[in-house]
């Protein structure tokens, strides 16, 4: 199984964070394995958004049709972008 790193890469408001409930800034990491991340995690809106893709990277291996090594994932709201990219358990 994959961990998979999510960087939340751009925050499109004048603040530069959020107006969410969790107050997401750009360039907040976050390592998703078997366990959500704690005690900072990232918003629970989020996660229920990248969790289909989420899932699928960590299951899986690079798929042939994968030009790039990461995915961006705008949030619904339109607020921020999240990269997710896979991390090789060792």
């Amino acid at each position: 199984m994959n961990r998979i790193k999510c960087e939340a890469i751009a925050v499109n408001t004048d603040s530069g964070i959020c107006p969410g409930i969790a107050k997401t800034e750009r360039g907040e990491v976050f390592m998703i394995g078997g366990r959500t991340p704690e005690p900072n995690g990232i918003c629970c809106q989020a996660f229920a958004a990248i969790g289909p893709m989420k899932l699928a990277m960590m299951l899986t291996e690079k798929m042939d049709w994968e030009t790039k090594d990461y995915f961006d994932i705008v949030f619904p709201h339109g607020f921020v972008t999240y990269r997710l990219s896979r991390i090789k358990e060792k």
